[in-house]
């Protein structure tokens, strides 16, 4: 497990799906975090598709999975 990985469980996320193009992590709350693997873009939205706001935790989480993916 990577240490984006870990961040994202502790937040209460998990690991949902990983395809060649995407990699998308929920929560109990039906909330999303989505690494476009193409377009080298992070989606953040609800099962509604509604945008989601993020905490400075997640943000966290979501830069270290950026620098994991060797995006930046």
């Amino acid at each position: 497990m990577s240490k984006a990985d870990e961040m994202f469980k502790n937040l209460g996320y998990k690991l949902i799906k990983v395809k060649r193009n995407s990699i998308v992590y929920k929560n109990q709350y039906l909330e999303n975090i989505e690494f476009d693997l193409d377009n080298k873009r992070t989606i953040c939205e609800t099962d509604l598709g509604n945008s989601l706001p993020i905490s400075i935790q997640e943000l966290q989480a979501i830069n270290e999975k950026v620098r994991e993916l060797g995006w930046n």
